[in-house]
């Protein structure tokens, strides 16, 4: 059974969201968007992160980390 992530508009998150989140320049955290470095898509003309995504991708990069 596959679970179905919700989210509420808040949780679209804008790369200066982004940004000040990893503690980086905006065009440091659109590019790790465009690129697919952090969950993330394109709509109309702009860039969004779901923070649910962005939250579980960080949990794993600490736990990938220290070894757990």
């Amino acid at each position: 059974m596959e679970t179905q992530l919700r989210f509420t508009r808040d949780d679209l998150l804008t790369p200066d969201d982004v940004a000040a989140i990893l503690r980086v320049r905006r065009s440091t955290a659109l590019d790790y968007m465009r690129r697919g470095v952090i969950p993330a898509c394109k709509i109309g003309k702009l860039w969004y992160s779901p923070r649910p995504l962005l939250d579980e991708y960080l949990a794993s990069l600490f736990s990938d980390s220290t070894g757990g």
